[in-house]
């Protein structure tokens, strides 16, 4: 399910439209245009294509006005919610838009931001109400409830408030107790991480099972936030001592994890609790728990840990500035003394550390304009710290191998470096995005380096298909997809054909483990 409402705009000027486009932060309130059209003709046909849920559109057009269009849009979708732009020596004629269900108008020369946004603010909040009616309450109260927790929700004035936003106050000045977990999250190379979805029936199996189980819980949602993280929002019967009130987060976090076991298979989730006391609003508590989130890299699967646990950054980072002069100058000897501090990130749980690294890493490959800033680095601290050990490492092995090279050949090792993963890398590929002939290329590469550009290319997703492997974190077939071989079986057949055994006889070897 899409979290975002979506929108359509129409308007015959393109000025105009990109105006009204730009007016509203669709996306931090929650909306999203999926559509634009200069024509009543073109609208009409996106909107039978994308079905989007709140038109906007002006009134004069020619030859198919806005009135037209909003009728034929109500035929085909009488539920859809048509906001009319018009000038004011047009006002009587608009008035035909409020015969329209669900129509309202604005006056061009009076819209603004503020002005539109509220007026999508109340079309979101009638959306929510009909979903109330349509699909079950639960739904359409998680819609606000989501916007309260991420910041977007604004109470309406008190003749316009509704059920639903007396129970989205209750739960914000009710100081709700919050749990918050990332389902397999992988973290990259640009600090941010990327999950995978409990599908709808596993959320509602898994609600089910923990009201069952627990005899504290008055009220409790489960919801799924844009940003890819999933939060329990509880009322506790017995809120008056915070010792009780972890206890009691502790057992329904157990209880989650025992039941999304049974209901979904996959690696338990890290969760983290955060009981409702004290003043500070449950969407402040919610942004704290997402960004220390980061604290459950150093934790094993299924783990249960307190916000307040998590230990704060302690400022200026050492290995931050370690970091920017190793790349600054790779050396042996700078890289050796980056291998014990690294060593210690994972062994003392440094989280400022570890984001500080990753930060002047991705940094310094912007810098660069290289495109690998959404490069995995691992599901936890240790595979994510031997994977920036390891483009530490390759950036020495690059500076040294720039001293004896042409440009030509460093740029293109560069672009490999950064595009091993594509399945569709290719000599041509290279030549391309250098803007050289790939025959050039072909001759300069082989002449100084002694082989060809496509041998360097296995050698380098070997290379690193072996650190993977004695990881042994991860299944050949996705190592395979990591080093760019669309299938399992051909990168089994180059592997034994570079090493001379299959991928699954390869051995870890305990001494060529670095930390």
């Amino acid at each position: 399910m899409n979290p975002f409402i979506s929108v359509m705009l129409v308007d015959d000027e393109p000025l105009a439209l990109d105006n009204v486009y730009e007016m509203v932060p669709w996306a931090d309130n929650g909306f999203q245009v999926v559509a634009k059209a200069t024509s009543g003709r073109m609208a009409l046909q996106l909107f039978e294509e994308l079905q989007p849920q709140i038109v906007i559109t002006d009134i004069s057009m020619s030859p198919m006005d806005g009135l037209e269009l909003g009728r034929l849009v109500v035929q085909r979708a009488p539920k859809t919610r048509l906001i009319f732009l018009t000038a004011y020596r047009d006002f009587d004629y608009a008035r035909q838009a409020l015969e329209m269900r669900a129509a309202h108008y604005l006056l061009k020369h009076e819209i603004s931001r503020n002005r539109l946004l509220e007026q999508l603010k109340l079309l979101k909040a009638d959306l929510a109400a009909e979903a109330a009616e349509e699909e079950g309450h639960g739904q359409a109260l998680h819609i606000l409830l989501k916007d309260m927790l991420a910041g977007k929700y604004s109470a309406p004035p008190g003749n316009q408030e509704s059920r639903l936003h007396r129970l989205v106050a209750e739960h914000q000045q009710g100081q709700p107790a919050l749990l918050y977990c990332e389902l397999e999250p992988v973290f990259l190379l640009d600090g941010s991480r990327r999950n995978q979805r409990w599908p709808a029936a596993v959320r509602k199996s898994v609600m089910e099972d923990i009201r069952l189980q627990s005899k504290e819980i008055e009220d409790i949602h489960i919801l799924e936030m844009d940003e890819g993280g999933y939060v329990v929002l509880l009322k506790l019967s017995s809120s008056s001592s915070l010792l009780l009130q972890h206890y009691n987060l502790r057992q329904i976090a157990s209880y989650m994890l025992t039941s999304l076991a049974v209901h979904h298979e996959c690696v338990l989730p890290r969760v983290i609790i955060s009981a409702g006391s004290g003043a500070e609003m449950p969407g402040r508590r919610y942004t704290a728990m997402r960004e220390a989130y980061d604290y459950s890299l150093f934790l094993p699967p299924g783990a249960v840990f307190l916000l307040d646990q998590v230990p704060s950054d302690g400022g200026d980072s050492v290995i931050a500035s370690e970091i920017r002069q190793y790349l600054l100058s790779p050396e042996r000897s700078l890289l050796d003394c980056l291998k014990v501090s690294l060593a210690q990130i994972t062994s003392q749980a440094k989280v400022g550390d570890l984001r500080a690294v990753i930060d002047e890493i991705s940094n310094e490959i912007r810098r660069d304009g290289s495109s690998g800033t959404g490069q995995e680095l691992g599901t936890d601290a240790r595979q994510i710290v031997s994977s920036i050990f390891r483009i530490l490492e390759d950036r020495l092995q690059r500076q040294q191998m720039r001293k004896s090279y042409s440009r030509w050949v460093n740029k293109a090792m560069d672009y490999v470096a950064d595009n091993y993963a594509d399945p569709d890398l290719s000599l041509e590929t290279v030549a391309g995005h250098l803007q050289i002939s790939s025959i050039h290329l072909r001759s300069t590469f082989k002449r100084e380096t002694g082989q060809s550009l496509l041998d360097y290319t296995t050698e380098y997703r070997i290379k690193l298909a072996k650190q993977l492997l004695q990881t042994g974190d991860y299944k050949i077939y996705e190592i395979s997809e990591k080093v760019g071989y669309k299938t399992s079986q051909y990168f089994s057949q180059v592997f034994k054909k570079a090493t001379g055994m299959q991928p699954k006889d390869f051995l870890q070897q305990k001494d060529g483990e670095w930390l």
